[in-house]
């Protein structure tokens, strides 16, 4: 129609103006909107690319409309004829919204304008429109609940303008529709659910980081609260509320746990409150070493542990959808310190808040002896968590569970029963656990049998009960159906008795005497067979030292070399046996040296540090021997390694396996006595220099400068080089001196210092060649050493 009329509303639009023109100046004051609907109502007049300019006509006859009754004047007041300048002033909404504008004006919108730099920043037009402005109530509005979103996104979805002004990216839109408020905006027009603004603010919007922002860390909490106050109120309750009510900056606030656009329904499996990834929602805080050591949090890594569980494990896997999650034992917004009485986690309600999935298995343990122990509030009194572990609870057919078979017991049950103050307090038995141990059963699994009875065996898992109850599995009259799950043949005989038996229990009346017997029968018997056998052997020694002595002999040690080894050599032994004892104090050994030698830690220190410094003192004596006299320089010469020794290990070998015709001719030391002795002297240095370190660490610290972990080095090399020197003394040493076919029962040269000259030809043949060229050893006492076949060959 108005197309028809086009040349029509021209030739009037010409004849207006000429009348304007001429029309007196307070003319202008009288236009109305009509006048400028003229062109502003005609799209086809409008020039291309300016939307805006249009005006629906129909606009200004809705009472709804925001500015229903206004005319165009009103806002465009610099307009004074028509057709107005091509460029008008900005309408200035402050003269009639002054209040609204003092709060735009603080706003970060308002920023670049106040601050006059160019760029792209919301004003009033941005988001309420330009001409049809409804109010935010009216669904055709701009700012309408259900349209911000949209209106939002005309700028923080526009990516020029986010890289401009360093704006989060689109992904925090599109994730705000995803999220649980704008999909329920988005399928349900009735629904008040969170938009833009009810975060935000309207017209007082400030940078996130603000302490005068809605969205801050300080005021999120109070601006969630608008729709949650149940929760909000929930979580000021909370050990994370109170302190956050205190200001504190690192407790964890709304968006911190449940996102700040992505917010999703707890159930979505993607939420960060979902069962599927609250244990890492947690563990931001939890796993913050920053933290862990700023609040002196006692637990370390919780959720690392947990996703480690069989409850974390089952949720990964898929094979329970049900399984516990950080929330179901702690609580959502409510958690508390486990020590608060109020708490899920704390000893009271443990077995309630583990039996919220495992219902069957609470009634069982609230009936049982430990369950009624916590309820009469004895605080010893075990509960779910104090044998299953709290965040790594493991299956207990896992090796690693304290609750496996081969754990159980030294792991679990004996915190309690091992424990003499519980014992004694509650007038506990005091030897359950280590008659167990001493049993069968008990060898058994310490073996790894895990099939062996343990704890829960014979007593029940859940459902402990004593013995005089009459629904216990230890009572009399069900120990054969409890024996009877392992012993098929179980009777009343079998089961009669009593089952923790102590042989050192007076008690026992009958196993106490029979162990005292056969204690005595064991030292008298053994003892008389030792005695008798030693006996033998110092009947033998003595034969040999007697035989010895009216045979042809060479001198090879002086009186100050046997001196030397035979305090060496003794100190060594105590050495060994007190070092051993402490590293070992549980041995049959250290417990005999302590019963009966009275040997306890401090008297076995004092002995063990006496003949430290007498073995350091001998070592210095043989050393300056080595050193400073002529015969000890002849040693050390004789003592140092050579080529040949490297051919005679190998001719020597070859020999006793049967390749070599001959044995190689030993000078005065041979190969394996010079590796010993250097083996000697090696770890003498060694076992001086740690044990003195180990002895005086704060000396050596002060004078030294060698922090701890020199000390802890120290300890490992003592121990490894003393395990290392008895064992060569007694593989090496002891065979050549002892167990040797040529040597037993013993080598007699390190009593006399002597060697028979038999036994020169036959070990050091070259060392007794050379004395003869030296004539230390005269060519007649050679020949009273011959054989008379011998002596013939030589005629």
């Amino acid at each position: 129609m108005i197309k028809k009329y086009r040349l029509f509303i021209h030739v009037f639009w010409i004849i207006l103006s000429g009348l304007i023109i001429f029309a007196p100046p307070s003319f202008a004051e009288d236009w109305e909107n009509d006048d400028c609907l003229l062109c502003h109502g005609d799209k086809d007049s409008l020039p291309e690319g300016r939307p805006e300019l249009f005006v629906d006509i129909s606009y200004f006859d809705d009472d709804n409309a925001a500015h229903a009754g206004m005319e165009c004047i009103d806002c465009h007041a610099d307009i004074e004829d028509l057709p107005h300048a091509e460029k008008l002033a900005k309408v200035n909404c402050a003269e009639c919204h002054d209040d609204v504008q003092e709060i735009y004006d603080s706003s970060i919108h308002a920023h670049p304008l106040i601050e006059g730099t160019t760029g792209e920043t919301a004003s009033c037009v941005s988001c309420h429109g330009h001409h049809e402005i409804y109010p935010a109530d009216d669904p055709r509005s701009t700012v309408n609940h259900h349209n911000l979103a949209q209106t939002c996104v005309r700028c923080h979805e526009d990516q020029a303008i986010i890289e401009k002004h360093q704006l989060p990216g689109q992904e925090t839109i599109q994730s705000y529709i995803l999220s649980v408020h704008g999909s329920s905006n988005v399928e349900d027009l009735e629904s008040t659910a969170a938009t833009c603004n009810d975060c935000h603010g309207w017209h007082d919007i400030q940078s996130h980081d603000s302490a005068d922002s809605s969205t801050s860390r300080q005021n999120v909490v109070k601006t969630c609260g608008q729709c949650h106050d149940d929760v909000v109120e929930e979580f000021y309750g909370s050990v994370h509320g109170a302190l956050g009510k205190e200001g504190n900056p690192d407790v964890p606030v709304c968006t911190d746990c449940h996102g700040e656009h992505t917010i999703r329904s707890p159930e979505d499996r993607q939420s960060t409150v979902s069962k599927y990834h609250i244990s890492e929602t947690c563990g931001r805080c939890h796993e913050n070493q920053e933290i862990i050591d700023k609040y002196n949090i006692p637990i370390a890594s919780p959720s690392v542990m947990y996703r480690d569980s069989v409850h974390g494990k089952a949720l990964a896997e898929g094979s329970n959808n049900l399984a516990a999650a950080c929330q179901d034992c702690h609580g959502h917004h409510s958690i508390l310190g486990g020590s608060d009485p109020a708490s899920m986690v704390n000893r009271e309600h443990i077995s309630k808040t583990c039996g919220q999935c495992h219902d069957k298995i609470e009634d069982t343990y609230e009936r049982s002896v430990h369950g009624q122990a916590v309820a009469m509030g004895v605080r010893e009194s075990p509960v779910c968590t104090d044998c299953h572990g709290e965040h790594q609870i493991l299956s207990h057919l896992d090796p690693n569970s304290p609750v496996y078979s081969l754990r159980l017991a030294k792991e679990v049950c004996s915190r309690c029963h091992d424990s003499m103050v519980v014992n004694r307090k509650y007038d506990l038995p005091t030897e359950k656990v280590s008659t167990y141990f001493e049993s069968y059963h008990g060898l058994a699994t310490r073996l790894g049998d895990t099939s062996a009875a343990n704890c829960a065996s014979c007593h029940g898992v859940h459902d402990i009960l004593p013995s005089s109850d009459p629904e216990s599995s230890i009572n009399p009259a069900n120990l054969i159906q409890t024996c009877g799950h392992c012993h098929p043949e179980a009777s009343e005989q079998f089961v009669a008795g009593l089952v923790h038996v102590s042989a050192e229990d007076p008690g026992n009346t009958v196993i106490f005497w029979v162990r005292r017997i056969y204690v005595a029968l064991i030292v008298l018997t053994i003892g008389s067979m030792l005695l008798h056998n030693l006996l033998i052997v110092f009947r033998h020694i003595r034969d040999k030292y007697q035989m010895q002595k009216g045979v042809p002999r060479v001198q090879r040690f002086p009186g100050v070399a046997l001196v030397q080894h035979i305090l060496l050599s003794i100190f060594f032994i105590v050495l060994a046996v007190t070092g051993f004892s402490l590293t070992f104090p549980e041995s049959i050994f250290t417990q005999l040296m302590v019963k009966y030698l009275y040997l306890a830690e401090d008297t076995r220190g004092l002995i063990h540090r006496i003949c430290g410094i007498g073995l350091t003192i001998t070592a210095i004596w043989h050393i300056l021997t080595i050193l400073v006299t002529r015969r000890g320089h002849q040693e050390l010469k004789a003592l140092t390694f050579k080529f040949r020794d490297l051919r005679d290990a190998f001719q020597n070998v070859m020999y006793h396996i049967g390749l070599a015709k001959t044995k190689p001719k030993f000078d005065r030391f041979d190969y394996s006595e010079k590796l010993e002795y250097w083996a000697f002297m090696w770890g003498t240095v060694v076992m001086i220099v740690t044990g003195l370190i180990m002895w005086f660490p704060a000396f050596i610290a002060l004078h030294f400068g060698m922090g701890k972990i020199w000390v802890d080095v120290a300890t490992v090399i003592h121990y490894y080089e003393a395990w290392l020197a008895t064992m060569a003394i007694i593989i090496w040493h002891f065979f050549f001196v002892v167990f040797h076919p040529e040597e037993y029962p013993m080598a007699m040269s390190w009593v006399t210092g002597e060697l028979s000259v038999e036994s020169m030809k036959e070990r050091h043949p070259e060392e007794l060649e050379r004395l003869i060229r030296e004539g230390k050893v005269r060519p007649e006492v050679l020949r009273e050493s011959e054989t008379p076949a011998e002596q013939g060959e030589d005629m």
